[in-house]
């Protein structure tokens, strides 16, 4: 854990600042972020629900009464976004091809690492889904945040999650298309803003295998021997750009960002490359 925290604080303290502008939600693009400027702050806005560590002077007690919640009444200029991260801990995220490069799993927790410091040191309120540990503020709590992030939950949802926050989900999104739909598309009904990060290994696009070779599918659980493997290349790149093309037409759909991450590639990249979106 130390060495993941030492390795995602020497990237980010390069890397620009991200700040994310409060918006108003638009019940017709919950996907866009920037569309709406930081306002004055005095007309009131909606409610949300309270979470640890929000101020109790902040609770509306007259509609918390009403229900079996706590409320808090939000002005424009409090309404900002809370972002929130996921990890994918699956077995195929332990897939590396090289030794020369990490395992899709490293790479995915220092990704979400360095956007974690990032956010923080920006003034930005970061939570992990599944995790006990409530929204976090300031640049000193990556650590605890770090231990949370690693061992994130299985399953994607979290009820502290309100309309309009965003969530980065870090995958290498190689499961059932069906299963994958159905999580995007729950995410998607609850009106998050979402930016998916394919970490991939360059061999799960490249397909260097040659002779015979036994390859385990996470999909279906099983083994399968190749005598000739250099023969299935192009059915299986056509097979992984095919699934590419299905997760950005789910996303373009809900008006989410994906981003691609190989292995081999730089941090820096990808991160600035999020910076340009943001």
């Amino acid at each position: 854990m130390k060495n993941l925290i030492q390795k995602s604080k020497k990237i980010s303290t390069k890397l620009p600042l991200i700040r994310i502008k409060s918006i108003k939600s638009n019940s017709h693009n919950f996907g866009d972020i920037k569309n709406h400027k930081i306002g004055i702050g005095e007309e009131f806005w909606d409610y949300r629900d309270y979470v640890p560590g929000d101020s109790l002077k902040k609770i509306d007690w007259k509609k918390s009464s009403k229900f079996s919640k706590l409320f808090i009444k939000n002005n424009e200029n409090q309404n900002s976004k809370n972002i929130w991260f996921w990890i994918n801990n699956s077995v195929s995220m332990n897939y590396r091809f090289s030794k020369k490069t990490e395992r899709k799993i490293e790479r995915a927790q220092i990704i979400g690492l360095i956007l974690i410091d990032i956010f923080l040191r920006s003034g930005e309120k970061v939570g992990i889904i599944g995790s006990d540990l409530g929204l976090q503020n300031g640049k000193n709590k990556l650590i605890s945040l770090a231990s949370n992030f690693v061992e994130s939950s299985f399953h994607l949802f979290d009820s502290r999650i309100k309309k309009g926050d965003i969530v980065f989900i870090i995958s290498d999104f190689i499961e059932n298309p069906k299963n994958l739909r159905e999580k995007l598309l729950n995410l998607s009904e609850n009106f998050y803003s979402a930016i998916l990060i394919q970490v991939l290994d360059p061999s799960e696009l490249n397909f260097p295998f040659k002779g015979r070779n036994r390859f385990f599918d996470p999909v279906s659980g099983l083994h399968k021997l190749f005598n000739r493997s250099e023969n299935m290349k192009n059915i299986f790149r056509k097979k992984i750009l095919l699934h590419q093309k299905k997760i950005k037409y789910m996303c373009d759909k809900f008006g989410w960002k994906v981003f691609t991450n190989q292995t081999n590639e730089t941090y820096e990249s990808l991160i600035l490359k999020i910076y340009n979106y943001l």
